[in-house]
Protein backbone atom coordinates (compact mmCIF):
# COMPACT_ATOMS: atom_id res chain seq x y z
CA UNK A 1 0.00 0.00 0.00
CA UNK A 2 1.78 2.87 -1.81
CA UNK A 3 2.13 6.29 0.89
CA UNK A 4 1.24 4.19 3.93
CA UNK A 5 3.29 3.56 6.94
CA UNK A 6 2.93 0.74 9.38
CA UNK A 7 3.91 0.14 13.05
CA UNK A 8 1.91 -2.88 15.41
CA UNK A 9 2.13 -2.77 19.26
CA UNK A 10 1.75 -5.98 21.19
CA UNK A 11 -0.15 -5.19 24.65
CA UNK A 12 -3.05 -4.04 26.27
CA UNK A 13 -5.99 -0.39 26.29
CA UNK A 14 -3.80 0.48 29.09
CA UNK A 15 -1.19 1.40 26.60
CA UNK A 16 -3.29 3.29 23.49
CA UNK A 17 -2.88 6.45 25.16
CA UNK A 18 1.00 6.55 25.24
CA UNK A 19 1.21 5.05 21.51
CA UNK A 20 -1.36 7.68 20.06
CA UNK A 21 0.14 10.39 21.47
CA UNK A 22 3.82 9.34 20.55
CA UNK A 23 3.65 8.26 17.35
CA UNK A 24 -0.14 10.78 16.39
CA UNK A 25 -1.30 7.53 13.68
CA UNK A 26 -4.54 8.67 11.30
CA UNK A 27 -5.46 5.32 11.99
CA UNK A 28 -5.40 2.96 14.81
CA UNK A 29 -7.06 -0.71 14.67
CA UNK A 30 -7.69 -2.39 18.00
CA UNK A 31 -7.94 -5.97 17.87
CA UNK A 32 -10.93 -6.71 20.23
CA UNK A 33 -11.84 -9.78 20.53
CA UNK A 34 -14.30 -9.78 23.93
CA UNK A 35 -16.11 -6.52 25.43
CA UNK A 36 -14.78 -5.20 28.12
CA UNK A 37 -16.21 -2.16 29.68
CA UNK A 38 -12.14 -1.49 31.49
CA UNK A 39 -11.19 -1.67 28.07
CA UNK A 40 -13.41 1.13 26.88
CA UNK A 41 -12.75 3.54 29.38
CA UNK A 42 -9.18 3.33 28.79
CA UNK A 43 -10.02 3.69 24.87
CA UNK A 44 -12.02 6.89 25.98
CA UNK A 45 -9.07 8.56 27.87
CA UNK A 46 -6.40 7.63 25.07
CA UNK A 47 -9.02 9.29 22.31
CA UNK A 48 -9.85 12.38 25.02
CA UNK A 49 -5.77 13.48 24.28
CA UNK A 50 -5.58 12.55 20.54
CA UNK A 51 -8.80 13.96 18.62
CA UNK A 52 -6.37 13.15 15.45
CA UNK A 53 -6.12 9.83 15.53
CA UNK A 54 -9.07 7.74 13.67
CA UNK A 55 -9.61 4.44 16.53
CA UNK A 56 -11.19 1.37 14.92
CA UNK A 57 -12.13 -1.90 16.80
CA UNK A 58 -12.09 -5.12 15.05
CA UNK A 59 -14.17 -6.98 16.88
CA UNK A 60 -16.65 -10.46 16.48
CA UNK A 61 -19.15 -8.66 18.26
CA UNK A 62 -21.39 -6.97 16.04
CA UNK A 63 -23.93 -6.22 18.23
CA UNK A 64 -25.95 -2.65 18.87
CA UNK A 65 -24.58 -2.19 21.95
CA UNK A 66 -20.84 -2.55 21.59
CA UNK A 67 -21.15 -0.27 18.69
CA UNK A 68 -23.16 2.35 21.48
CA UNK A 69 -20.53 1.71 23.80
CA UNK A 70 -17.77 2.20 21.58
CA UNK A 71 -18.88 5.58 20.07
CA UNK A 72 -18.83 6.87 23.45
CA UNK A 73 -15.43 5.66 23.97
CA UNK A 74 -14.59 7.88 20.55
CA UNK A 75 -14.50 4.89 18.66
CA UNK A 76 -15.39 5.69 14.90
CA UNK A 77 -16.26 2.20 13.89
CA UNK A 78 -16.48 -1.78 14.30
CA UNK A 79 -15.36 -4.19 12.06
CA UNK A 80 -15.51 -7.57 11.92
CA UNK A 81 -12.76 -9.56 12.98
CA UNK A 82 -10.64 -11.63 12.13
CA UNK A 83 -8.26 -8.65 11.11
CA UNK A 84 -6.93 -9.28 7.66
CA UNK A 85 -5.77 -7.15 4.57
CA UNK A 86 -9.47 -6.46 3.61
CA UNK A 87 -10.05 -5.25 6.86
CA UNK A 88 -6.57 -2.85 6.88
CA UNK A 89 -7.73 -1.34 3.30
CA UNK A 90 -11.40 -0.81 4.24
CA UNK A 91 -10.33 1.43 7.28
CA UNK A 92 -7.67 2.87 5.05
CA UNK A 93 -10.08 4.32 2.80
CA UNK A 94 -12.44 5.17 5.01
CA UNK A 95 -9.79 7.31 6.95
CA UNK A 96 -8.70 8.40 3.11
CA UNK A 97 -11.84 9.52 2.68
CA UNK A 98 -12.32 11.44 6.08
CA UNK A 99 -9.14 12.94 5.53
CA UNK A 100 -10.14 14.63 2.22
CA UNK A 101 -13.49 15.85 3.08
CA UNK A 102 -12.11 17.28 6.10
CA UNK A 103 -9.44 19.15 4.16
CA UNK A 104 -12.03 20.63 1.89
CA UNK A 105 -13.77 23.87 2.77
CA UNK A 106 -17.73 23.37 2.88
CA UNK A 107 -19.36 24.54 -0.16
CA UNK A 108 -22.53 23.33 0.88
CA UNK A 109 -25.07 25.53 3.38
CA UNK A 110 -28.06 23.61 3.80
CA UNK A 111 -30.95 24.83 5.00
CA UNK A 112 -32.64 24.47 8.77
CA UNK A 113 -36.31 24.14 8.86
CA UNK A 114 -37.75 23.95 12.38
CA UNK A 115 -41.08 22.36 13.44
CA UNK A 116 -42.52 23.68 16.83
CA UNK A 117 -46.02 22.52 17.66
CA UNK A 118 -47.81 25.28 19.82
CA UNK A 119 -49.58 22.42 22.10
CA UNK A 120 -49.30 18.46 22.76
CA UNK A 121 -50.48 16.50 19.43
CA UNK A 122 -50.45 18.98 17.06
CA UNK A 123 -48.67 16.14 15.18
CA UNK A 124 -45.11 18.12 14.55
CA UNK A 125 -43.10 15.28 14.72
CA UNK A 126 -45.39 13.33 11.78
CA UNK A 127 -44.96 16.52 9.42
CA UNK A 128 -41.18 16.73 10.24
CA UNK A 129 -40.18 13.48 9.43
CA UNK A 130 -42.79 13.44 6.47
CA UNK A 131 -41.26 16.31 4.97
CA UNK A 132 -37.78 15.47 5.34
CA UNK A 133 -38.87 11.92 3.57
CA UNK A 134 -40.77 13.89 0.81
CA UNK A 135 -37.23 15.99 0.14
CA UNK A 136 -35.02 13.02 0.16
CA UNK A 137 -36.84 11.60 -2.53
CA UNK A 138 -36.22 14.67 -4.99
CA UNK A 139 -32.40 13.51 -4.52
CA UNK A 140 -32.06 15.50 -1.63
CA UNK A 141 -29.58 14.62 1.44
CA UNK A 142 -31.97 15.55 4.81
CA UNK A 143 -31.11 15.61 8.03
CA UNK A 144 -33.67 14.94 11.38
CA UNK A 145 -32.80 16.19 14.38
CA UNK A 146 -34.95 14.72 17.14
CA UNK A 147 -34.59 17.38 19.48
CA UNK A 148 -37.46 16.15 22.10
CA UNK A 149 -34.87 15.05 24.43
CA UNK A 150 -36.69 13.36 26.82
CA UNK A 151 -39.57 11.47 25.20
CA UNK A 152 -38.19 12.06 21.33
CA UNK A 153 -39.19 9.48 18.90
CA UNK A 154 -39.02 10.39 15.41
CA UNK A 155 -36.66 7.66 14.04
CA UNK A 156 -39.70 5.64 15.10
CA UNK A 157 -41.89 7.31 12.21
CA UNK A 158 -39.51 6.76 9.40
CA UNK A 159 -37.48 3.06 10.16
CA UNK A 160 -38.28 0.28 11.93
CA UNK A 161 -34.18 0.16 13.34
CA UNK A 162 -33.33 1.24 16.41
CA UNK A 163 -30.86 4.00 16.29
CA UNK A 164 -27.39 3.13 17.97
CA UNK A 165 -26.26 7.00 18.79
CA UNK A 166 -28.17 9.78 20.03
CA UNK A 167 -28.01 13.87 19.88
CA UNK A 168 -26.79 13.75 23.52
CA UNK A 169 -23.51 10.50 22.62
CA UNK A 170 -22.76 13.38 19.71
CA UNK A 171 -22.73 16.62 21.92
CA UNK A 172 -20.51 14.85 24.17
CA UNK A 173 -17.86 14.65 21.61
CA UNK A 174 -17.67 18.00 19.58
CA UNK A 175 -13.92 18.24 20.33
CA UNK A 176 -13.41 15.62 17.95
CA UNK A 177 -16.49 15.52 15.51
CA UNK A 178 -16.23 15.82 11.96
CA UNK A 179 -18.13 14.26 9.34
CA UNK A 180 -17.20 10.95 9.73
CA UNK A 181 -18.07 11.23 13.32
CA UNK A 182 -21.58 12.46 12.38
CA UNK A 183 -22.15 9.97 9.68
CA UNK A 184 -21.70 7.02 12.06
CA UNK A 185 -24.24 9.01 14.62
CA UNK A 186 -27.19 9.27 12.32
CA UNK A 187 -29.31 6.74 11.52
CA UNK A 188 -29.57 5.22 7.81
CA UNK A 189 -33.57 5.59 8.04
CA UNK A 190 -34.03 5.74 3.82
CA UNK A 191 -32.18 6.61 0.87
CA UNK A 192 -30.80 10.55 1.28
CA UNK A 193 -32.71 10.42 4.89
CA UNK A 194 -30.74 10.17 8.16
CA UNK A 195 -31.80 10.79 11.78
CA UNK A 196 -30.05 11.82 14.60
CA UNK A 197 -31.92 10.71 17.34
CA UNK A 198 -33.06 11.61 20.85
CA UNK A 199 -31.59 9.80 23.27
CA UNK A 200 -33.99 6.57 24.46
CA UNK A 201 -33.64 7.09 27.77
CA UNK A 202 -33.19 10.76 29.19
CA UNK A 203 -29.93 10.63 30.32
CA UNK A 204 -27.01 13.62 30.30
CA UNK A 205 -29.01 15.57 27.92
CA UNK A 206 -27.34 18.55 29.53
CA UNK A 207 -24.64 17.52 27.57
CA UNK A 208 -26.69 19.22 24.65
CA UNK A 209 -25.60 22.75 25.46
CA UNK A 210 -25.74 25.60 22.81
CA UNK A 211 -22.61 25.68 21.95
CA UNK A 212 -22.62 21.94 21.19
CA UNK A 213 -26.52 22.06 19.31
CA UNK A 214 -24.21 25.10 17.19
CA UNK A 215 -21.44 23.01 16.41
CA UNK A 216 -23.92 19.92 15.36
CA UNK A 217 -25.76 22.11 13.22
CA UNK A 218 -23.06 24.17 11.52
CA UNK A 219 -21.04 20.83 10.34
CA UNK A 220 -24.72 19.38 9.51
CA UNK A 221 -24.96 21.99 7.15
CA UNK A 222 -22.18 21.44 5.32
CA UNK A 223 -23.00 18.21 5.09
CA UNK A 224 -26.71 17.71 3.85
CA UNK A 225 -29.16 19.82 1.89
CA UNK A 226 -31.81 19.96 4.49
CA UNK A 227 -31.62 19.73 8.29
CA UNK A 228 -35.37 19.04 9.65
CA UNK A 229 -35.61 20.07 13.36
CA UNK A 230 -38.31 18.36 15.40
CA UNK A 231 -38.23 20.79 18.35
CA UNK A 232 -39.64 20.90 21.96
CA UNK A 233 -41.98 24.23 22.36
CA UNK A 234 -40.09 24.20 26.07
CA UNK A 235 -37.29 27.14 24.74
CA UNK A 236 -34.59 26.05 26.93
CA UNK A 237 -31.34 27.93 25.95
CA UNK A 238 -30.46 25.01 23.58
CA UNK A 239 -33.85 24.87 21.51
CA UNK A 240 -33.70 28.43 20.95
CA UNK A 241 -29.99 28.40 19.18
CA UNK A 242 -31.01 25.58 16.95
CA UNK A 243 -34.42 28.14 16.39
CA UNK A 244 -31.97 31.22 16.11
CA UNK A 245 -30.33 28.39 13.15
CA UNK A 246 -33.40 27.94 11.58
CA UNK A 247 -34.52 29.37 8.08
CA UNK A 248 -38.26 28.35 8.45
CA UNK A 249 -40.06 28.15 11.61
CA UNK A 250 -43.04 26.03 11.62
CA UNK A 251 -45.45 26.67 14.14
CA UNK A 252 -47.37 23.17 13.63
CA UNK A 253 -51.24 23.19 15.70
CA UNK A 254 -55.10 21.82 15.03
CA UNK A 255 -57.67 24.15 14.21
CA UNK A 256 -58.95 24.21 17.70
CA UNK A 257 -59.65 27.50 19.60
CA UNK A 258 -57.27 26.27 22.65
CA UNK A 259 -54.31 25.76 19.93
CA UNK A 260 -55.41 29.13 18.56
CA UNK A 261 -54.53 30.78 22.06
CA UNK A 262 -51.33 28.66 22.17
CA UNK A 263 -50.53 29.65 18.99
CA UNK A 264 -50.89 33.40 19.58
CA UNK A 265 -48.96 32.83 23.26
CA UNK A 266 -46.10 31.25 21.39
CA UNK A 267 -45.31 33.59 18.45
CA UNK A 268 -45.81 36.34 21.27
CA UNK A 269 -42.50 34.51 23.12
CA UNK A 270 -40.91 33.69 19.95
CA UNK A 271 -41.53 37.58 18.85
CA UNK A 272 -40.17 38.75 22.43
CA UNK A 273 -36.77 36.53 21.66
CA UNK A 274 -36.86 38.57 18.25
CA UNK A 275 -37.87 36.44 15.84
CA UNK A 276 -39.52 38.59 13.01
CA UNK A 277 -43.00 37.34 11.83
CA UNK A 278 -41.03 37.30 8.33
CA UNK A 279 -39.58 33.39 9.90
CA UNK A 280 -42.40 31.88 11.18
CA UNK A 281 -45.13 29.95 9.44
CA UNK A 282 -48.24 28.52 10.61
CA UNK A 283 -49.12 25.08 9.48
CA UNK A 284 -52.51 23.66 10.36
CA UNK A 285 -52.47 19.68 10.50
CA UNK A 286 -55.51 17.45 9.72
CA UNK A 287 -57.88 20.26 8.13
CA UNK A 288 -60.93 20.23 7.29
CA UNK A 289 -62.85 22.53 5.43
CA UNK A 290 -66.43 23.84 7.12
CA UNK A 291 -65.06 22.49 10.30
CA UNK A 292 -66.51 24.87 13.93
CA UNK A 293 -62.89 27.11 13.84
CA UNK A 294 -62.23 29.01 10.48
CA UNK A 295 -58.44 29.37 9.08
CA UNK A 296 -59.42 33.15 9.30
CA UNK A 297 -60.24 33.06 12.90
CA UNK A 298 -56.43 31.78 13.55
CA UNK A 299 -55.36 34.69 11.09
CA UNK A 300 -56.68 37.02 13.09
CA UNK A 301 -55.25 36.10 16.49
CA UNK A 302 -52.01 35.29 15.86
CA UNK A 303 -51.69 38.20 13.12
CA UNK A 304 -49.89 35.91 11.16
CA UNK A 305 -51.30 34.03 7.36
CA UNK A 306 -51.95 30.39 6.82
CA UNK A 307 -48.27 28.90 5.38
CA UNK A 308 -49.93 25.87 4.92
CA UNK A 309 -53.00 23.55 5.75
CA UNK A 310 -52.67 19.70 5.96
CA UNK A 311 -55.99 17.95 5.03
CA UNK A 312 -57.26 15.27 7.41
CA UNK A 313 -56.40 11.73 6.64
CA UNK A 314 -56.68 9.51 10.22
CA UNK A 315 -56.71 6.13 9.17
CA UNK A 316 -53.77 6.90 6.66
CA UNK A 317 -51.69 8.42 8.55
CA UNK A 318 -52.33 6.49 11.58
CA UNK A 319 -50.89 3.64 9.35
CA UNK A 320 -48.00 5.03 8.16
CA UNK A 321 -46.93 6.06 12.04
CA UNK A 322 -47.62 2.79 13.63
CA UNK A 323 -45.70 0.90 10.40
CA UNK A 324 -42.84 3.02 10.49
CA UNK A 325 -43.35 3.65 6.74
CA UNK A 326 -43.10 7.66 5.22
CA UNK A 327 -46.82 8.28 4.33
CA UNK A 328 -45.75 8.93 0.59
CA UNK A 329 -44.36 5.56 0.64
CA UNK A 330 -47.25 3.87 2.18
CA UNK A 331 -50.15 5.43 -0.01
CA UNK A 332 -48.52 7.96 -2.74
CA UNK A 333 -52.33 8.99 -3.70
CA UNK A 334 -53.14 9.42 -0.12
CA UNK A 335 -54.00 13.56 -0.22
CA UNK A 336 -51.77 14.26 2.32
CA UNK A 337 -49.05 12.48 0.35
CA UNK A 338 -49.63 14.66 -2.43
CA UNK A 339 -49.88 18.00 -0.06
CA UNK A 340 -46.27 16.89 1.11
CA UNK A 341 -44.82 16.32 -2.51
CA UNK A 342 -46.21 19.22 -3.50
CA UNK A 343 -44.61 21.45 -0.12
CA UNK A 344 -41.14 19.91 -0.92
CA UNK A 345 -41.03 20.50 -4.09
CA UNK A 346 -41.92 24.60 -3.12
CA UNK A 347 -39.14 24.07 -1.22
CA UNK A 348 -36.70 22.46 -3.49
CA UNK A 349 -38.09 22.84 -7.12
CA UNK A 350 -35.02 21.77 -8.97
CA UNK A 351 -34.65 18.10 -8.52
CA UNK A 352 -30.82 16.77 -8.47
CA UNK A 353 -30.00 13.86 -8.92
CA UNK A 354 -27.70 12.38 -6.56
CA UNK A 355 -23.79 12.18 -6.79
CA UNK A 356 -22.52 8.53 -6.77
CA UNK A 357 -20.45 8.30 -3.48
CA UNK A 358 -18.75 4.84 -4.45
CA UNK A 359 -15.30 4.74 -4.69
CA UNK A 360 -14.88 8.67 -5.58
CA UNK A 361 -12.08 9.05 -2.92
CA UNK A 362 -9.67 6.42 -4.48
CA UNK A 363 -8.79 9.00 -6.80
CA UNK A 364 -7.82 11.67 -4.48
CA UNK A 365 -4.43 10.03 -3.54
CA UNK A 366 -4.26 11.43 -0.19
CA UNK A 367 -0.45 11.76 0.88
CA UNK A 368 1.28 11.12 3.80
CA UNK A 369 -1.57 8.24 5.81
CA UNK A 370 0.14 6.76 8.96
CA UNK A 371 -1.13 3.54 10.67
CA UNK A 372 -0.82 1.84 13.53
CA UNK A 373 -2.08 -1.55 14.53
Amino acid sequence: MQDVEFSAHIGTTRTLATVLQKELPDLALLDFPVSDHVALEQIQAATLHATGSHVVLVSPDSSAELLRQAMRAGVRDILAAPMGASTVQYALDYVRERLAKHSQKPDVHGAILAFVPVKGGAGATFLATSLAYALSTQGKRVLVVDLNLYFGDAALFVSEHQPTSSVVDLARQTYRMDASLLDTSVLKARDNLHVLAAPPWPKQVEAVTPDALESILTLARSQYDFIVLDASRMLDAATVKALDMADKIYLTLQLSLPSIQNAKRVITVLQEYGYGLDKLRLVVNRYEKGGQVRLEELERVTQLKVSRSVPNSYETVSSSVNEGVPLIMLSARDPVARDLREWAQELSPVSVKPAGTKGWFRSLGVPGLRGSS
